[in-house]
């Protein structure tokens, strides 16, 4: 009887959707919340990332919480921006193959393999660069949380899978200089194989790596070697302890590319140092909603990215 009452509703709800698009998606159902801005309840589906809206009452805040963890087929309607939710039903075995649909971001998965999308143009590239969000405000935030936030959105809003682009200062540019950072990043993207960061903080568009490095390093002249190890530059862990070599001293900087959903440093050294060898090949809930309070809208632009827990700061 619950299910029908509920059926019902939900025809009713999808009435008012009449001139919105429709369309289907295979997902894991990770999360689900209350909005507090509207009568809403938000789903958050793990293969794109993307929050799905559907009425608010009791009885389908149960039956959507039941669904957390499970494989569903999604019918839903686009209202502006909004994707609102006409049907959700529990996926048969015979309609999805995990090992061919990725289905949970949100999780590990030893088969994923990461490529980020090549875009093909520059005009694509400027077009997703100017509707970033971006409220200007680089003494409010981190720039790790900025690029995470952009990084996440281009993969959640475009489909568009990208890499972060970490500058590292060495100590012996640090004495130099008296930088205040030791490090910087911005999201990368692919344009028919040339790297363009996307730094919507300093940058007014997006530029080549080696304009980027030119920028933060104060300087065309100064190399800085594009390394793929923590060790690389002059990193080591001795007893649990950073230790540094040469390489920290004979650089003034050095840059590493990683996949999308390294969030910071310290990521990358329990991926290179740490004896488990920490892979990351998904996005970790805490750590977005973390990084989405960089931005001064955040509680309405990232509503549903939310562990019910308080996480970090600014």
């Amino acid at each position: 009887m619950f299910k029908k009452l509920w059926c019902f509703a939900f025809a009713c709800f999808a009435l008012f959707q009449t001139s919105a698009k429709a369309d289907s998606i295979y997902t894991t159902v990770f999360n689900v919340f209350e909005s507090l801005k509207t009568e809403s309840l938000l789903v958050l589906s793990s293969s794109d990332g993307r929050i799905y809206k559907t009425f608010k009452s009791e009885e389908n805040l149960a039956l959507m919480k039941s669904y957390v963890g499970q494989v569903v087929k999604l019918d839903f309607n686009m209202r502006g921006e909004e994707a609102i939710i006409s049907n959700i039903q529990i996926a048969r075995p015979n309609e999805v193959d995990p090992k061919v649909m990725d289905l949970n971001h949100f999780r590990y998965n030893e088969l994923r393999q990461f490529a980020p999308t090549d875009l093909q143009s520059l005009e694509a590239a400027t077009s997703i660069f100017e509707n970033m969000l971006n409220d200007g405000d680089r003494g409010r935030s981190q720039c790790f949380k900025r690029a995470h936030m952009w990084s996440f959105d281009m993969w959640s809003k475009l489909g568009v899978s990208s890499q972060k682009i970490f500058i590292f200062y060495t100590q012996r540019y640090q004495i130099i200089n008296e930088e205040k950072w030791w490090f910087h990043v911005a999201p990368m993207v692919n344009v028919k194989g040339v790297e363009y960061v996307m730094d919507g903080t300093f940058m007014s568009k997006p530029i080549t790596v080696k304009e980027w490095k030119d920028y933060f390093i104060q300087s065309e002249n100064i190399t800085c070697p594009v390394v793929s190890k923590y060790q690389d530059m002059g990193f080591q862990k001795e007893k649990e302890k950073p230790v540094y070599n040469g390489k920290q001293w004979n650089r003034l900087c050095y840059l590493m590319k990683v996949p999308m959903y390294y969030f910071t440093p310290v990521d990358i050294e329990n991926r290179d140092l740490d004896k488990n060898k920490v892979i990351r090949n998904n996005w970790i809930l805490e750590e977005l909603q973390d990084a989405r309070r960089a931005f001064k809208n955040w509680d309405s632009a990232y509503e549903g990215y939310d562990t019910g827990k308080s996480v970090g700061k600014y």
